[in-house]
């Protein structure tokens, strides 16, 4: 993975990665963040967006996730602060207007899968993680067994298709976990016969679908034929929203193995239209889903989804957008 200065690009990166309209003016990262914070306002004007509160220390959810797993699992590393951030924040904005139970548990469930991502390397073999949930084995202690109660918890909260997608989609996370981390799959040479890996392997990481899925709760009556046929929209909206609103700092950070990134060195075309291109699919995405739920229980929740999603990013520092100037 390339390496770049913090708050700079690489001008080598760059002139690969941009025409020659951007990278001739002399001022490869002024250029970068024009050229950016032009693609985000776009973006997040053609959805609508409203600017959201970021989460408090005082936050009934973040206490109860803090408390739970500070007491069993934090180790006293820094990064668990981050990460009961980051999973109330994905809990408390785009599911608001959800119940409070839900709420903790969408959190719950990104904190057990950021703990399996982040600190992976702590359990015994991560590619046998998934037989161990499902087999109860307690081979890592209290943590698997509690994973797999948290799982099986959401067949009280949602009807079975929606559990089961759910408990399959952070499953199914783990095998992108281990994809991402195969050297051999890392260095294999990719080429336009390779189009559809990018999406395959995002589909894998990004656990969207159970994003998806968990916005249609028993309690919401919302019926299976609503949604189903733009379930599919919504767990590509979930991605692709992280991945243009990620792509700021990761390229910052010389990251070249995302998803834009993928998809531009299969494609042979510049990254800033490879990142409008995904920009125009997930706004076609938006208004499919957003057409399909109108008239529907579920039209306000998909609208909140919308806007508290967006909000995640923009209020959590670590995807550094407050530098854009937005």
């Amino acid at each position: 993975m390339a390496t770049v200065l913090p708050g700079k690009i690489s001008k080598h990166v760059f002139e690969k990665a941009f025409p020659a309209t951007l990278k001739d003016t002399g001022n490869v990262h002024q250029d970068w963040v024009v050229t950016f914070k032009a693609i985000i306002q776009k973006f997040v004007r053609d959805l609508d967006y409203q600017p959201e509160d970021p989460i408090t220390d005082d936050n009934s959810t973040y206490r109860a996730v803090r408390s739970e797993f500070l007491m069993k699992y934090d180790n006293g590393n820094e990064w668990f602060d981050q990460m009961y951030r980051t999973a109330v924040t994905m809990g408390e904005l785009p599911y608001r207007d959800h119940a409070p139970e839900i709420r903790l548990e969408v959190a719950r469930f990104t904190c057990f899968l950021l703990h399996v991502d982040d600190l992976g390397n702590d359990f015994n073999t991560l590619d046998g993680l998934q037989m161990r949930i499902l087999m109860g084995e307690n081979s890592e202690g209290d943590f698997l067994q509690a994973f797999r109660q948290h799982l099986i918890g959401f067949y009280k909260l949602y009807d079975p298709i929606p559990a089961n997608s759910i408990t399959l989609s952070a499953i199914d996370c783990i095998s992108g976990m281990l994809l991402e981390q195969d050297d051999s799959v890392r260095e294999m040479k990719l080429s336009g016969s390779s189009k559809s890996w990018p999406n395959y392997l995002r589909r894998k990481t990004g656990c969207a679908e159970a994003y998806a899925f968990m916005l249609f709760p028993k309690a919401l009556d919302v019926d299976l034929a609503d949604y189903i046929s733009i379930i599919e929209d919504i767990s590509f909206f979930t991605n692709a929203v992280n991945d243009i609103l990620s792509f700021y700092k990761e390229f910052l950070g010389g990251e070249t193995d995302t998803y834009v990134f993928l998809r531009a060195r299969i494609s042979n075309k510049p990254l800033d239209e490879t990142l409008r291109l995904v920009v125009d699919e997930t706004i076609e995405a938006y208004a499919r889903v957003t057409k399909a739920l109108q008239f529907t229980k579920a039209f306000k929740t998909w609208k909140r989804y919308v806007n508290g999603y967006l909000g995640f990013h923009f209020t959590l520092a670590r995807y550094r957008l407050n530098e854009l100037g937005l």
